[in-house]
């Protein structure tokens, strides 16, 4: 059966402390799930802005946004301390690249963060892409990067320490120590109930959690000190993501749907997507003067009788 794109992402960055608007979020998992072992250092990733428009589920492609958001992911910091005990600070990307005319974004990977997506060594989050390009809220697709840590694991219930949650969330400015969403009532209803609802039923996850109170000496309300999380791990159906790429090969690739069909049973959802990359940004580059035969070239299928 086809497999959902996942990204595979050191733990050592789900847990750096960062902020980030849905546009920078769902530029990077873009660039991530492209990103393999054998690629060499200087290996530029294409995004395609309707592809990545097409997974959100929208047909806005949001030009301008997406222009903001490279111009703040080249220059934007995140910090982590490694395993080693060493605290870095790097950016996600080097560069980012407009290709004039077609919606393409060349971007470069910072050479300091390349490793954690390459050397996935013991620590690292599996998520599904689909799934986080899905999530509408940027504190969801962070919450669900977090989850995901866990969601293979023997033990799915952990605690977060409400203060390092809100800074790993960008709530709680490490600099000046200001806070977005002091109360517990502001943060449980602005982050986590719109986390759940877009979490809940909508991704592989499910997940409840609970505020631990601590000790205040005297009278009044307890502070709260950690959030318990309770996570649920259940594969998603794939019948929409596989009808949604059925109809993408005979609409936009020009495939007869019985050789869409044959390529769904030949490959990988991965895989298919991947060529599917390819392919449009040869398209849009102006290289590929059929793209129905093309496309049935690519995926070994027989050409004649295409649209």
């Amino acid at each position: 059966m086809p497999r959902p794109v996942e990204i595979w992402q050191d733990n050592v960055l789900t847990v750096a402390r960062y902020e980030m608007t849905e546009a920078e979020k769902n530029i990077l998992y873009m660039v991530v799930a492209q990103v393999r072992k054998e690629d060499l250092p200087t290996k530029m990733y294409q995004v395609s802005i309707k592809e990545m428009a097409s997974l959100a589920g929208s047909d806005e492609l949001k030009f301008e946004t997406y222009k903001k958001a490279t111009e703040k992911l080249v220059g934007r910091v995140f910090q982590t301390t490694l395993p080693n005990g060493n605290l870095l600070q790097a950016t996600f990307f080097a560069s980012a690249e407009y290709k004039q005319g077609n919606g393409i974004i060349e971007l470069e990977l910072s050479q300091k963060v390349r490793p954690f997506y390459v050397d996935l060594s013991q620590r690292f989050t599996k998520i599904q892409l689909a799934a986080a390009i899905s999530l509408n809220s940027a504190y969801a697709k962070r919450i669900y990067e977090i989850l995901c840590m866990y969601k293979n694991m023997q033990n799915k219930t952990f605690c977060r320490n409400l203060v390092e949650l809100k800074t790993m969330l960008g709530i709680i400015d490490p600099k000046s120590g200001e806070d977005s969403y002091p109360t517990w009532t502001k943060f449980e209803t602005r982050v986590l109930e719109i986390a759940a609802k877009e979490i809940n039923g909508h991704t592989d996850l499910t997940f409840n959690y609970k505020p631990i109170y601590g000790d205040r000496p005297g009278r009044g309300r307890k502070p709260v000190v950690e959030v318990e999380f309770e996570v649920f791990y259940k594969a998603k159906p794939e019948s929409i993501q596989t009808s949604n790429i059925h109809e993408r090969l005979i609409k936009q690739f020009r495939l007869r749907p019985d050789q869409a069909d044959q390529v769904l049973s030949m490959h990988s959802i991965e895989t298919i997507n991947r060529q599917l990359y390819d392919i449009h940004t040869k398209a849009v580059d102006g290289k590929v003067k059929n793209i129905g035969s093309y496309t049935a070239k690519v995926f070994g299928l027989e050409i004649k009788g295409n649209h």
